[in-house]
Parts: C-alpha cells; sequence; structure tokens
C-alpha cells in the first residue's frame, strides 16, 4: 500500500515520541498521513483543494521526504556529524526539493544513496 508523506505532524514537529524501533531495530515514526491513491480519488470525485491535492502525489512524497529529513539531521546541529555525511545528505535534500519533479530522484535512488554512505 502507498503512502504519501503529506502530514501536518511532520510540518509541526519531530519529538521522541513520534519515533519507534520496529521488531528489526529500525527506526520508524508515526505517520498519520494520506494515502497516494487519494489524490486520484479526490481528482475523480471533483475535490477542489489543489495544493493539498499537489502535496499528495508520488512527486509530493519526494520534497515531503527532503522536508522530513532535513528536520531528522539538522534540527539538532550535532558537531559529532562528519563533514561528509553533512555534505551528502545536505545535496541530496537539495535534490529532491528540485522544482522540477522530473529533476527529483525516485525513492530507490534516494535508499540507493543513503546506502552509500559511510555511517561510522
Amino acid at each position: 500500500m502507498d503512502i504519501a508523506m503529506y502530514s501536518p505532524d511532520i510540518d509541526i514537529e519531530i519529538t521522541p515520541s513520534t519515533l519507534f524501533l520496529d521488531s528489526n531495530l529500525c527506526v520508524k515514526f508515526i505517520f498519520q498521513g494520506l494515502f497516494a491513491w487519494w489524490s486520484m480519488e479526490a481528482s475523480i470525485y471533483g475535490y477542489e483543494d489543489k495544493y493539498l491535492l499537489a502535496l499528495c502525489t508520488y512527486e509530493g512524497n519526494i520534497s515531503a521526504f527532503a522536508n522530513l529529513f532535513d528536520k531528522m539531521c539538522f534540527r539538532g546541529h550535532d558537531e559529532n556529524a562528519s563533514n561528509r555525511l553533512v555534505d551528502d545528505a545536505s545535496q541530496l535534500i537539495k535534490l529532491c526539493r528540485a522544482k522540477d519533479p522530473k529533476s527529483q530522484p525516485t525513492m530507490d535512488d534516494v535508499v540507493k544513496e543513503m546506502e552509500t554512505w559511510n555511517l561510522t
């Protein structure tokens, strides 16, 4: 099931209470957003909020991911973060925020890029 990352909760606050570990000890965040298919359904039935419809697309997910990743990485100003990681993260965020959706990476591209990072 595809989920759009648009959520007012992401824009407001990311706190320890919105994060948890799954059974594989991977960090997940509690998400109360909309399903990606909602924008298709809404447009079929004449929903008028074009701004909200634009946020609930696959392209909108990439931009929302960039906003979430920016908050997770740079809100705390971690002095221990390596300069290389900061540069890599900043570059990826910039690519995800490209104005032209065709210039944005796919989530598969994002994952592949992040898997190349040396986090040690």
